[in-house]
């Protein structure tokens, strides 16, 4: 085997900021097909990747090439090439399987200016009172390497003198302020001196609730449902929008708030109330309940809240005859499927009407770990679980549907709650109610062979769907009055 290499660059110089691609030529000098040819390379590029090499035939060439930024801040850009066949035999002349290359590389330098100032009259310009002195201010380039570091002045100024040209990401440490992350190109002829904008935060200043007017709707009722926004801050709060969705296939019209629009303003220390409304749907009246979130901001991708807001309303008449489900105790989880566990005798599992806070039904799980409710209303519902025990992997959160009647045929509706040991839950029943009983035996999941997790429920077979409710943290749930719930995530119905 012989294989001799070449290399060159596209153009003859560069600025650092440009992209350098370098090209390599490999020939075949050889008599023999020449295969597991690598190429590899050393130097001040941001990249040594190179694209696999195919067999070479005798007499043939193959180019290649890598592309990257120069990694210095001055001198050329130097890079030493090698060619090999690790796999093959020894090459005949391996001499000219290394060949360096260089070309000049111009730095151009500049620098990057602004101001940060605090809207706090919220008119969208700098008035005299509004510079934020003490503000630290990041920059960050990646090829080369440059990070920077500066304080805002009395006036709100920063300055970074002596930069390599090329693009600048900028962000800004914590602070009560919202200000935006921007990107700036330093060229070194027409250098930025930017004006940016801090709002009050609305993740510190803002807090919301939401109330549905009325404690139940039925089909085709338009719901109303009031948002209020309190600023807690100093400051107005201006431009504030809101993003809202609904369960059961609702469309929120969110009103002054869309998304989009000017927006409105909450005057310092005061509150204000906006009217949302939404049609109640067919699909709303099956899973009887209808809840929406909405996360409030300047806009609410931006300048907004960690988490949502949201409240739920009934849709009340429908029924299920037979909600059936099991109780297992946790062993472990799978990379895919449910989680493996041990049927949980003897435990009584009740559901609590999220809307008023009653506890609807109660019963208790059988040998095989399972458990059945009968006649109950449609609605979302929050399970317990009484005893010393803490939900793993289960949503805490129980939807149940009008018309459920026993085992529902999609996986993902199946009612299956796992346990591990945990603080002890109280009874909600200060006795047991007349004409309680535990559900039928064997009717949801057999019991399961030692070291094997518990079989599925009857006519089910693995399917080997993976749970991706997470575990209480996940969720709060804060009921108001006796009507209404203020929720922190959306349901997957």
């Amino acid at each position: 085997m012989d294989l001799r290499l070449s290399v060159w660059f596209d153009k003859t110089a560069y600025f650092a900021h440009e992209l350098i691609t370098a090209h390599a030529g490999i020939t075949n000098a050889g008599t023999a097909l020449a295969t597991d040819v690598r190429i590899s390379s050393t130097g001040n590029l941001s990249s040594v990747y190179w694209a696999p090499v195919p067999p070479i035939a005798p007499g043939q060439t193959v180019e290649n090439s890598v592309t990257g930024y120069v990694t210095t801040e001055s001198g050329p850009l130097v890079l030493t090439v090698t060619v090999g066949s690790p796999g093959g035999p020894p090459d005949a002349n391996p001499a000219d399987n290394t060949v360096t290359a260089s070309v000049p590389v111009t730095y151009l330098r500049g620098s990057y200016r602004g101001t940060v100032y605090g809207d706090r009259n919220g008119n969208h310009a700098m008035d005299p009172d509004e510079a934020l002195a003490g503000i630290r201010v990041d920059i960050f380039r990646g090829n080369p390497l440059v990070q920077r570091a500066a304080v805002t002045d009395a006036g709100g100024h920063f300055a970074f003198p002596d930069l390599p040209a090329g693009g600048y990401a900028t962000s800004f440490a914590d602070t009560d302020w919202y200000l935006p992350l921007s990107s700036v190109q330093v060229t070194g002829v027409d250098d930025p001196d930017v004006l940016i904008r801090g709002t009050p935060s609305v993740a510190l200043w803002l807090s919301t609730s939401a109330a549905f007017t009325r404690e139940s709707y039925r089909v085709n009722d338009i719901a109303r449902l009031t948002l209020t926004l309190t600023d807690k801050g100093p400051m107005p709060l201006t431009d504030l929008t809101a993003e809202c969705w609904a369960t059961a296939s609702g469309q929120v019209d969110t009103g002054k708030l869309a998304v989009g629009g000017p927006g409105v303003t909450v005057p310092a220390g005061s509150s204000r109330m906006f009217e949302l409304t939404v049609r109640i749907t067919e699909q709303a009246a099956e899973e009887g309940n209808m809840r929406v979130w909405c996360a409030v901001g300047a806009p609410p991708s931006v300048n907004g809240p960690v988490t949502s807001v949201g409240a739920t309303a009934r849709v009340p008449g429908g029924v299920a005859p037979e909600v059936v489900g099991y109780l297992g105790l946790f062993r472990y989880k799978p990379q895919l499927g449910l989680p493996a566990s041990d049927p949980l005798p003897g435990v009584k599992v009740y559901l609590r009407e999220q809307v008023t806070g009653r506890v609807v039904t109660r019963a208790v799980t059988d040998a095989a770990g399972n458990f059945a409710f009968h006649q109950v209303p449609a609605g979302i519902y929050d399970v317990g679980v009484v005893g010393p025990w803490q939900l793993v992997y289960t949503d805490p959160e129980f939807l149940v549907r009008d018309g459920e009647n026993g085992l529902d045929p999609y996986p993902y509706r199946q009612h299956r709650l796992f346990v591990i040991p945990g603080p002890d839950q109280p009874d909600p029943d200060a006795a047991p109610p007349p004409g309680s009983r535990p559900a039928r035996a064997g009717t949801v999941v057999a019991k399961p062979r030692p070291g094997t997790a518990p079989a599925p429920p009857a006519g089910l077979a693995t399917t080997g769907v993976e749970v991706t409710w997470l575990a209480l943290g996940g969720l709060l749930t804060v009921v108001i009055g006796t009507g209404l719930v203020l929720l922190t995530r959306r349901r997957w119905p």
